[in-house]
């Protein structure tokens, strides 16, 4: 897996129904799972392991996540029970994504990527509002200590749009993943690649954040635009 050489296409996955998912994603041309710890249905480290084995096994990049419940995330877990889980998950990971509100978590993260060898994606959600150019580029200075930073902002108008966009562009000696969410967010999803945006987040079945365009449409989208071949 190689970040810039060509537009990344991640699907967040749970644990519903996963080899018919990750059999549809290799047929969708996705190449990263975005592995939704903080969605399963258990949290066992053999049970853990055993999915995340599954879709190593499958060819795809993994991307682990252990979501906090203040950023969307569907359990509320502690720093400790989180370490755990980002520890249990790391051996299959390329790219471990931690909260830059999630500050009690970076040291470790930091250690925890640096000894296994993987990347570290910082992101910031808002489900809200997009911030100002001066807000958002802050939210990058201050990621600044992962080697990805991933924001995600709702986006309510067109200036939101320009706003995301534009921020992205003037930090694509970076390695970034802007994404807009919302409706009038899903052009960010393509365009965001023209701008310096690296990977973007699909869906198969049912989309788990708002805007997001389904995998097979996605394709035919950046194929459309050249962004893939």
């Amino acid at each position: 897996m190689e970040l810039g050489k060509k537009p990344l296409i991640a699907l967040p996955l749970d644990d519903l129904d996963v080899e018919r998912k990750l059999d549809e994603a290799v047929k969708k041309e996705v190449d990263l799972i975005e592995l939704r710890v903080d969605m399963f249905s258990s949290l066992q480290p053999d049970y853990l392991k055993s999915i995340a084995k599954k879709v190593k096994d499958k060819g795809f990049g993994v991307i682990g996540t252990v979501r906090s419940s203040e950023e969307g995330g569907s359990r509320k877990l502690s720093d400790l029970e989180r370490k755990e889980l980002f520890e249990l998950i790391s051996d299959y990971s390329d790219i471990l994504d931690i909260e830059l509100r999630s500050e009690g978590l970076h040291d470790y993260m930091i250690d925890l990527c640096r000894k296994k060898g993987i990347l570290l994606l910082v992101s910031y959600h808002d489900f809200e509002k997009t911030p100002s150019e001066d807000d958002i580029q802050q939210i990058i200075d201050k990621s600044s200590f992962g080697d990805i930073v991933k924001y995600a902002f709702m986006v309510r108008d067109v200036e939101d749009v320009g706003r995301i966009l534009s921020v992205t562009h003037r930090n694509r000696d970076k390695k970034l993943v802007a994404i807009g969410m919302g409706d009038l967010g899903r052009i960010t999803r393509v365009a965001g690649f023209f701008f310096g945006s690296l990977i973007t987040y699909t869906y198969i079945g049912e989309s788990v954040a708002p805007g997001q365009i389904e995998a097979e449409e996605l394709v035919k989208e950046l194929k459309f635009y050249r962004l893939r071949s």
